[in-house]
């Protein structure tokens, strides 16, 4: 076995890793929060602001309406039970009452609005909680397959790392750097190129044929003159 070939083993056991534990990293993620968990407590959150709103301006305008009503009632028992004697003082409360009677129904209009806004706000609430009911039942089933799928990575990353580690006891410690310094300069996190068809994989450039040999027989590692990684020629 070449040692390019020990490397690209090595290679094609970090890429699965990689992609095992970025995997593992999203479902972790999605475990601790869901976006339309979260989007339906804050309609919820919204919807209850709005209601407690609407409870307050109702109640304020029940308080209002009480006090017009006793205002109301103290002018009429004034007013009706003759104790008001003179005339100009009698007129007074007259027209006073009237503006009470006017203010108590345009009162009654504005009490009945708001208590309709009262309803579709509580209705609105319901709605809400029922959908934030419903997206937490449908993440909690989510979350089964998730765990599962969850401890079978970890199961198998722990299996990958076990090989890696004896992969690399038979790397020479010298080719190990160069690989891992390799694959932390390309983004890829590709450090070795196979070679197809006299070509690197990773960035088409076609080696010489003495550079190809070298990668096949040479005692060290032959690097792409296109994108200085290490070549391997399967």
């Amino acid at each position: 076995m070449s040692k390019a070939e020990q490397l690209y083993r090595l290679q094609l056991l970090d890429t699965d890793l990689d992609r095992a534990r970025k995997q593992l990293r999203e479902i972790e993620s999605a475990l601790a929060s869901n976006p339309a968990v979260t989007h339906a407590q804050a309609e919820l959150a919204t919807a209850q602001k709005t209601r407690m709103g609407a409870a307050n301006d109702v109640k304020s305008l029940e308080s209002e309406a009480r006090s017009q009503e006793e205002k109301l009632k103290a002018d009429e028992d004034r007013l009706y039970t003759g104790k008001i004697k003179a005339p100009k003082e009698m007129i007074d409360l007259q027209r006073e009452v009237e503006v009470l009677k006017k203010h108590r129904a345009e009162m009654d209009e504005t009490l009945f609005a708001a208590m309709l806004v009262l309803e579709e706000a509580v209705a609105a609430e319901k709605n809400c909680r029922d959908a934030l009911d419903q997206a937490t039942r449908h993440w909690q089933e989510d979350s089964v397959s998730l765990r599962q799928t969850r401890d079978q990575l970890k199961d198998r990353i722990t299996a990958d790392e076990e090989k890696r580690e004896a992969i690399c006891v038979s790397i020479p410690r010298g080719d190990l750097e160069i690989y891992t310094a390799l694959r932390t300069k390309r983004a890829s996190g590709v450090a070795v190129a196979l070679v197809k068809g006299g070509a690197c994989s990773q960035c088409g450039e076609s080696p010489s044929s003495v550079l190809l040999q070298h990668a096949r027989t040479g005692s060290s590692l032959a690097l792409c003159s296109g994108c200085g990684r290490i070549m391997f020629v399967g």
